[in-house]
């Protein structure tokens, strides 16, 4: 039977959906390569990789050992622990299903971002070029290294296009299609783009049309809120139950504002990626990144935010169009708030909400908000091509516009050219010390972005003098559209090899040749490897494959997690309060080095070969040396085990237990500094010297530990892992409190004896937060099979 005209658009549109992102990101073969920029080798890899483990073996990861001596995984959220993508996970091997789950994201903004515009009445090439702008602009293609940013930025659009189908007419289904999405935004790890996706579902309330229609939507916009934080709280409570236990992720206005978006990284938006090198996709400098930019991280959060000309042509003819239009200014005006929140230093809006704003303190990185901005920018673009399929008298002042603007283009290119306009005076006015590489590099850069600019619009406006051929020149500006996104951004999608992670390598293949897996695990280390890039590059490799190359070489957390080695480094957000303010209190690395890391059971420290000899090291600490990054690897002679007995000595409080711990008196391996509540029975001091007894480990799982201990006197029982109100322990099956030991560890109080102690960690909110979502969703799911049930069918 042949297809309808109808069905054949439909197909077409579906066809387009699916493949344009994939066609844009050509390289991404499904068995060949794997997404591993930093933040997917250091933090997605590991993480997913533990998840897929511990989930195959029938367990759910409660704990996660291998960052900063530990810290809760639910809790943790960029783990996103609960996320439904993470089964492609059990399905596929790792790299291919963290591709699949990257490219699938830019499928779904691209269609949530469609179905959006088309339920505002756009016209079906109009809202293929406003999801098409979204789904491909210089943000969501150089967020594709930090995999929940990008999976929260590509799921919000169907959040918000299920709330406005709710707001016009309520049902079950429909508060299903926005309730889901809005907890797949939290359930992706990104909390500050679940609060401003809840925002927005207040903002489509303030946008109808008469106060009527906004007092009658309100308490609709309510309760998909009341849905959404509902169906999440197997993720809210978990959260909530660790967050007196963590160290604050924006503890100070200044950690929490970097990452900030510059004024002058505007001109990305027409140009694209000035001020990145374009053979590395990444800050032509760390310097400008941090003097310039004032970044404060030597590198931007993303490297481009290009939303090309045409969409920016059309753009203007909207908001021209529909000037007396109220809803044009209150969308302006909302896109215009979340950029001024995103020059979080140059405009003063989000210090006061991180100041007075309940929770706000706990974000950080404002260029986090760009899709916000970008969003309603890509829908302008798709609503300017609509405007000219209704007025096309439009389409030849905009070509006027555009041969205008192409020839402002060619001024600037000239400018550049003959008297360096823009990498002298613009730059070299904002940044003085600019060093002579880099002003050639924006140089050559903004002069290739005027000339390719020039072209595009003079193109751009030959396309729009072809009246009568609406279908022909839709098809022609959203080629163009494509093309010129892909020229600017495709460079900044960031992918290498698989096989460079399959084997261990440098000082990691070292450690576990010296040290098998053992019934208490394999040993702590720790890594002060700052920079461990090579001076020269391997023959045959690019920078990105040597990167990940050289971090697992280097002990990088958390790739050491591959092979079950901890680490002592803290790089995940979630880690120990504690840990941070023995950080802020000892900041002297040799103080770590000579005596806290033997506490806490670092067995092996990686260094810098320089960083070594300047501190005059002993060359018979030295294990292992890697000349490819110039380090070398340190067996610590001082480690305690990972387990043992102590004199307790009781103080009252976390402060007076890391003023002790700092002091001459206090002796390490012979006392243990425990915070005793004033109730807490105190042990009289063992009597003579030499060791109090001995520990063996009977089992050793990440939630669960069991000893078997015997002590000649009481004592305290050290546990060399980090303290967290969701542990437990228990005496002979009697339970026992757990006392902070030595300010970040575990200790128990123990008589004298032979005794079996047993350690238990549960997730905090877990179970609770898990039988809300599931009753939610089963409460909604048979709400949906009602409503199904008493609509007529449609004829």
């Amino acid at each position: 039977m042949p297809l309808s005209q109808q069905a054949r658009i439909r197909l077409a549109v579906v066809a387009a959906i699916v493949v344009l992102p994939l066609l844009y990101f050509h390289r991404a073969s499904l068995t060949d390569e794997v997404f591993i920029a930093r933040d997917i080798l250091r933090v997605y890899y590991p993480l997913k990789h533990y998840w897929a483990e511990r989930v195959s073996q029938l367990q759910f990861p409660d704990w996660y050992p291998y960052d900063g001596l530990g810290q809760p995984y639910a809790g943790m959220l960029i783990s996103g622990a609960f996320h439904p993508a993470n089964l492609l996970y059990l399905l596929l091997p790792l790299g291919s299903a963290l591709k699949l789950i990257t490219l699938l994201s830019y499928v779904a903004a691209f269609g949530g971002t469609y179905l959006f515009a088309r339920l505002w009445d756009m016209r079906r090439g109009a809202a293929l070029l406003a999801g098409l702008t979204y789904a491909l602009s210089g943000y969501m293609v150089g967020i594709s290294n930090n995999l929940l940013y990008l999976m929260a930025a590509s799921t919000f659009p169907w959040a918000l296009w299920g709330a406005e189908r709710f707001l016009r007419q309520p049902s079950a289904g429909r508060a299903a299609a926005t309730a889901l999405p809005l907890c797949l935004v939290l359930l992706s790890g990104d909390p500050q783009s679940f609060a401003l996706c809840n925002g927005m579902l207040l903002v489509l309330v303030l946008l109808r049309p008469a106060r009527a229609d906004v007092l009658r939507a309100a308490p609709r916009a309510g309760l998909l809120i009341v849905l959404g934080a509902l169906l999440s709280a197997v993720q809210i409570l978990p959260v909530l139950g660790m967050l007196k236990d963590a160290q604050p992720t924006a503890a100070t206005f200044a950690q929490a504002s970097m990452f900030s978006f510059h004024p002058l990284r505007l001109l990305e938006l027409p140009l694209g990626p000035l001020f990145v090198d374009p053979e590395l996709a990444r800050a032509a400098s760390p310097r400008m990144a941090n003097e310039l930019f004032q970044s404060g991280m030597g590198t931007f959060w993303v490297p481009s935010v290009h939303l090309g000309l045409p969409a920016l042509l059309l753009l203007a003819g909207a908001l021209w169009t529909w000037r007396r239009h109220p809803l044009t200014w209150k969308v302006a005006g909302l896109a215009l708030l979340v950029l001024a929140l995103s020059l979080a230093l140059h405009l003063p809006l989000y210090g006061w909400l991180y100041r007075w704003m309940p929770f706000w303190n706990a974000f950080r990185y404002p260029e986090k908000l760009l899709p916000y901005f970008l969003f309603p920018c890509a829908l302008g673009a798709g609503a300017g091509l609509e405007a000219l399929l209704r007025e096309p008298p439009l389409a030849r002042r905009l070509a006027m516009a555009g041969f205008g603007l192409a020839l402002v283009c060619g001024l600037l290119a000239l400018g550049e050219w003959q008297g360096r306009l823009f990498s002298d005076g613009v730059v070299g006015a904002l940044w003085k010390n600019a060093d002579p590489d880099t002003r050639l590099l924006l140089h050559g850069n903004f002069l290739t972005a005027a000339l390719s600019a020039a072209g595009t619009l003079g193109l751009m406006g030959l396309m729009l003098l072809q009246e009568g051929r609406l279908k022909l020149r839709t098809g022609a500006l959203l080629t163009l559209q494509f093309g010129v996104l892909y020229l600017a951004n495709e460079g900044t999608y960031q992918v290498t090899y698989t096989d460079l992670l399959e084997q261990p390598s440098g000082l990691v293949d070292v450690i576990l040749q010296r040290e098998p897996d053992t019934s208490a695990g394999r040993p702590r280390v720790f890594s002060a490897v700052e920079n461990p890039l090579p001076a020269e590059l391997p023959p045959g490799l690019d920078l990105l494959d040597v990167t990940a190359l050289s971090l697992v070489s280097s002990l990088a957390p958390n790739t050491t997690a591959l092979w079950n080695l901890e680490s002592a480094n803290s790089y995940l957000p979630a880690h120990s309060r504690r840990l941070g303010g023995l950080i802020t209190t000892f900041d002297s690395f040799s103080i770590w080095m000579g005596r806290l890391f033997g506490l806490f059971h670092v067995r092996y420290i990686a260094l810098e070969a320089r960083d070594f000899a300047e501190m005059r090291g002993n060359p018979e600490v030295i294990v292992a040396e890697d000349r490819r990054i110039q380090s070398v690897l340190i067996g610590n002679p001082r480690v305690l085990p990972r387990a043992y007995l102590a004199t307790p000595v009781c103080v009252a409080d976390e402060s007076a237990a890391r003023a002790l711990l700092g002091s001459r008196s206090f002796q390490p391996g012979q006392q243990a500094i425990l915070e005793c509540a004033p109730e807490t029975p105190r042990p009289e001091a063992a009597p003579g010297s030499g060791p109090l007894g001995q520990v063996r480990f009977l089992h050793h799982a990440p939630e669960s530990v069991e000893l078997e201990v015997e002590a000649r006197a009481p004592s305290a029982l050290v546990l060399n892992d980090a303290w967290y109100s969701g542990w437990s322990a228990a005496v002979d099956g009697q339970p026992t409190p757990i006392l902070p030991a030595n300010v970040l560890v575990r200790g128990v109080l123990v008589p004298a004896g032979t005794h079996r102690v047993t350690f238990t960690y549960r997730t905090p909110g877990l179970r609770l937060g898990a039988f809300i979502s599931l009753g939610v969703l089963g409460l909604l799911g048979l709400a949906v099979l009602v409503e199904r049930r008493k609509t007529p069918a449609s004829p």
